[in-house]
């Protein structure tokens, strides 16, 4: 199996649970009555939402093409073909795959939020080591493109460690057919995502949003705590111009979190209240798609 060090993110795997409607018990302390986790608490609430949604909208638009895959293949093995898809459905609900998919969201997330950074270190250490041999061509840019494709190569195969369908393409090969072989890849790709996120991530998002709402009371509290140290520091004349600009930071931080705070919690609460009955449908809606391919496939000439 690679092993690719990423090295850049420290994650915590969410624990799948099956089938359960009871929120578990979180394995770790709340964080409410931190300041920063305070004033981030809204966006938080809405970052969830809005996953959820676009999650729920992804899968629908992968899965509403399940039927068609087997005409995009040459003169397939039926068979084999199914043993892709089903080894592909498996592998979106297992614990393995729904591991690596939270630990590529922590690396999306850094690559996307220091990417700017990033991409200015590596460029400039590749346009100095250019310069310093009298090089005079942009070397910076291709060095950038070669960072972000090496990173999407070594998520892609990480996760296609945990997802059987791949082994069983490499091994049966021969009997696939060359020309099928990227097709089917491609095909178990979208597969064990979509079954992912309707099996898996969108009960995950549920229990998370769940975790935040029950915070809300402890969060404002720490907002309102927050707002009034720095009202102390402000109204002090003898704090200095630093240690007011900080504290002015910090109040305005608070009183914008406050503002939004009353919302997003009751629109969270409106999004769980519906969360149960769109995953219902979500689950039928691509088990019905799944099994129009199951049939498909099992009406191919057997060979």
């Amino acid at each position: 199996m690679r092993k690719v060090e990423l090295g850049l993110v420290a994650s915590l795997a969410v624990a799948v649970s099956s089938g359960c409607s009871t929120q578990p018990t979180p394995a770790f302390a709340s964080s409410a009555n931190e300041s920063s986790y305070a004033e981030h608490y809204p966006a938080a609430l809405l970052a969830l939402r809005t996953e959820y949604a676009s999650d729920e909208s992804h899968a629908i638009e992968i899965f509403s093409a399940f039927p068609s895959y087997p005409g995009a293949l040459s003169a397939p093995n039926g068979a084999q073909v199914l043993a892709v898809v089903d080894r592909a459905d498996a592998a979106g609900k297992s614990g393995a795959y729904a591991q690596e998919m939270d630990e590529q969201r922590h690396v999306a997330r850094f690559f996307s939020e220091e990417k700017e950074t990033l991409n200015q270190k590596v460029g400039g250490a590749a346009q100095f080591a250019a310069k310093q041999k009298e090089c005079t061509v942009d070397v910076a840019s291709p060095a950038v493109g070669a960072l972000d494709r090496g990173v999407d190569k070594a998520l892609a195969d990480r996760l296609h460690d945990h997802n059987e369908a791949h082994r069983y393409i490499e091994d049966h090969q021969d009997t696939l057919a060359k020309s099928n072989l990227e097709k089917l890849q491609k095909q178990a790709d979208e597969i064990a995502l979509a079954s992912f996120l309707v099996h898996v991530r969108v009960k995950q998002i549920k229990r998370e949003l769940a975790r935040l709402v029950d915070e809300g009371s402890g969060v404002k509290k720490t907002l309102e705590r927050s707002d009034a140290d720095a009202q102390i520091v402000i109204a002090d004349k003898t704090a200095s111009r630093s240690a007011k600009a900080t504290a002015q930071t910090r109040a305005s931080a608070s009183a914008a979190a406050r503002a939004n705070i009353d919302s997003e919690v009751e629109q969270a609460k409106r999004a769980l209240a519906d969360m149960d009955a769109r995953s219902e449908k979500l689950e039928k809606d691509y088990s019905a798609s799944f099994d129009a391919l199951e049939k498909a496939l099992k009406a191919l000439p057997k060979k």
